[in-house]
């Protein structure tokens, strides 16, 4: 059964997350940089699962060569790469239109230091969750790791700004629209944090990875039979003399 979170634990989450609304807001941030950021985000975690997968179901043999080895794990990789790439397409078509409407250039993406920096912390951070799986992958199952559990959650998160994006609620807001999709993604990632089973089963195709309800209170007796509520009933006039 989960354990509710604690209130710092549910404090921290919302600080952590809500920190690039800040710098949006108040710092200047591009708010359609940051909102790539979470996009590339979810596609490294997408493919750090999928490399997992690969190498657990394709394991290069001990036996074989140094070089035979590299060339599977570079398979392994080759092949997250190539389906986080054919999932971007469809999930990251809103985000190009976006784009487009505002104005926004590769250049001027790309010349951002903050962008930069986001990207290069994404991939060290993508690199070392990749190894953590692959270790933990040689002792456990993907079933064991939930590994389709904690993908439901990294892509229902951006079905989640997608619903948004469909809604147009967004675009009520003009040139904040990033802002208000970053907004989006950063509350469904406290969600995830703090209550994923809430999260799952309020998404849609979600519930069937999410844990079952804690019960909270005892269960209610049985209801009487037949007989037996017409022997309560009996009794109930004798004692109130009917």
């Amino acid at each position: 059964m989960a354990v509710p979170p604690s209130p710092i634990a549910v404090a921290s989450a919302a600080t952590r997350n809500l920190v690039p609304l800040v710098g949006i807001v108040f710092l200047g941030w591009s708010g359609a940089n940051v909102l790539l950021l979470y996009f590339l985000d979810t596609l490294l975690a997408m493919a750090v699962m999928f490399a997992g997968l690969a190498r657990h179901f394709m394991p290069p043999a001990a036996s074989e060569s140094l070089a035979a080895r590299v060339n599977a794990e570079a398979g392994c990789i080759a092949v997250a790469l190539f389906l986080a790439a054919f999932i971007a397409v469809p999930l990251g078509m809103p985000l190009f239109i976006l784009f487009m409407a505002s104005g926004v250039t590769w250049h001027s993406v790309t010349d951002d230091p903050m962008f930069r920096s986001g990207l290069v912390l994404q991939a060290i951070a993508a690199f070392w969750s990749c190894l953590g799986l692959y270790r933990a992958l040689r002792t456990h199952t993907p079933e064991e790791l939930r590994l389709k559990r904690q993908f439901a959650l990294v892509f229902l998160r951006w079905i989640a700004v997608l619903m948004v994006w469909y809604l147009g609620v967004g675009f009520l807001f003009g040139r904040w629209a990033p802002v208000v999709f970053v907004a989006v993604y950063a509350a469904a990632t406290i969600m995830i944090e703090v209550a994923p089973d809430q999260f799952l089963r309020a998404m849609p195709g979600g519930t069937e990875d999410a844990d079952p309800p804690a019960r909270g209170t005892a269960q209610a007796p049985p209801a009487p039979s037949a007989p037996g509520r017409a022997k309560l009933a009996a009794r109930w006039r004798r004692k109130h003399g009917k």
